[in-house]
């Protein structure tokens, strides 16, 4: 029997220019389409979303997908989970490369009771996480668990 181990597994997006420095981004599973632009910073418009938010992005979704799944697993109750990303870029060798990327997730809690089961489901997210582990930029995670009113 194989295990997740075992498996490869494959993601796919498609890409179409739509004009100037603008595209829009798909996959199969999804009928949601991502605009993209070029950002502000690098000439573009900044009207859509910019190859680098979207990297951000990923990085912080990834994150609530694997604590959620570890919360789950420990069976934490919680109210509301918000994670701001902020990501640093510097050039390195000649080349703009994300450097150091923070993220301050915050878990609120439904009492004392779980402050420590979301701990530990923090503590496994950060060592878990597909998106966080394949990145060469350094993770620093500002992690709050609080009690919600």
């Amino acid at each position: 029997m194989t295990n997740k181990r075992d498996k490869q597994f494959f993601f796919e997006t498609q890409l179409v220019w739509k004009m100037d420095n603008e595209g829009v981004v798909s996959n199969a599973h999804t009928p949601h389409l991502i605009a993209v632009d070029t950002p502000v910073e690098f000439g573009g418009a900044g009207k859509e979303w910019s190859p680098e938010h979207l990297f951000l992005s990923a990085v912080s979704s990834c994150f609530l997908s694997t604590f959620l799944l570890f919360a789950k697993k420990f069976r934490v109750e919680f109210t509301q989970i918000t994670c701001n990303c902020i990501g640093q870029v510097e050039i390195i060798e000649g080349k703009y490369k994300f450097t150091h990327i923070n993220l301050y997730p915050k878990i609120r809690v439904v009492k004392e009771d779980f402050k420590e089961k979301a701990g530990l489901a923090l503590e496994k997210t950060h060592q878990h996480c597909l998106v966080g582990n394949s990145v060469n930029a350094s993770i620093i995670y500002h992690s709050e668990v609080i009690i919600a009113p």
